[in-house]
């Protein structure tokens, strides 16, 4: 049964669905979507046990990419261009391949389809922690994370979960249910290996990120044979935050490339 997913929409022309990572909403996104739709119709959509989406118990890839689909039918789009970044790009990936008919491009921003080691078991352990029900200002949650998460930054970005409820504060997401599900989040599905997805497909990856490497290319042509790797000069893992102008500009080049193409690598 498909989730219900929350989602904001921005301007006119091709349909354009932006998917964000883990612990991420629609609303890290709510910038780049504005100016972004001045070039599509762009919907920004909070993955199901994140932000205002349905809490469920499970979430695969499979049944990611299948919410997706389910409200890419129920907005009235018979294809999309797909974007994603980290877990998004995943889903984003999963969605081509299982559903290519409708998808008309694919971007992937700084992640292959590959297992990585999250260390993110510790961030869903100390947001769990905070007593919630005695919080009464956010800083006292802040402090309850500090010595789990010892960016500032990576801290600030969890802490745009936290939101009131009643006198005290909850969180949008479903953590029992990340918690479960994070062993399989960082890895990729084992799928058949004559599944391909033949569209335009663009992977950007951050210069100063490791996640997404030369190594991984034969796995990213093997799913996606005529995927072009770009590289953003200057940006992290969070490339859209690190560099938006570029993020953009890139997504306008890639809305362009023909549905049917066979690009080379630049």
């Amino acid at each position: 049964m498909p989730a219900t997913l929350s989602y904001e929409a921005f301007g006119e022309g091709e349909p354009l669905i932006i998917i964000h990572g883990l612990f991420g909403s629609k609303r890290n996104w709510m910038t780049l979507a504005r100016r972004l739709g001045e070039l599509a119709h762009v919907i920004a959509l909070d993955l199901r046990n994140h932000g205002d989406s349905t809490h469920t118990p499970a979430m695969s890839f499979e049944q990611m990419a299948e919410d997706v689909s389910h409200l890419s039918e129920q907005l009235g789009f018979e294809r999309v261009n797909i974007a994603g970044h980290s877990l998004g790009g995943k889903v984003a990936m999963m969605h081509a391949l299982h559903y290519p008919a409708r998808t008309t491009r694919l971007m992937v921003l700084d992640v292959a389809p590959v297992r990585y080691d999250s260390g993110f078991g510790p961030y869903i352990e100390a947001m769990q922690s905070v007593p919630l029900a005695r919080i009464r200002e956010r800083r006292e949650a802040e402090r309850y994370l500090a010595d789990a998460v010892a960016s500032p930054a990576v801290r600030m970005f969890l802490m745009h979960n936290l939101v009131r409820d009643g006198d005290g504060f909850r969180w949008r997401l479903n953590l029992d249910a990340l918690a479960h599900n994070l062993d399989a989040l960082a890895g990729f599905p084992d799928l058949p290996a004559d599944l391909r997805y033949h569209g335009p497909t663009t992977f950007l990856r951050g210069d100063r990120s490791n996640y997404l490497q030369p190594e991984h290319e034969p796995g990213i042509r093997a799913r996606f044979p005529d995927a072009r790797m770009h590289t953003v000069s200057d940006a992290g893992h969070w490339i859209h935050a690190d560099q938006p102008a570029r993020v953009i500009a890139e997504i306008g080049h890639w809305l362009t490339q023909p549905a049917v193409h066979t690009g080379a690598v630049r």
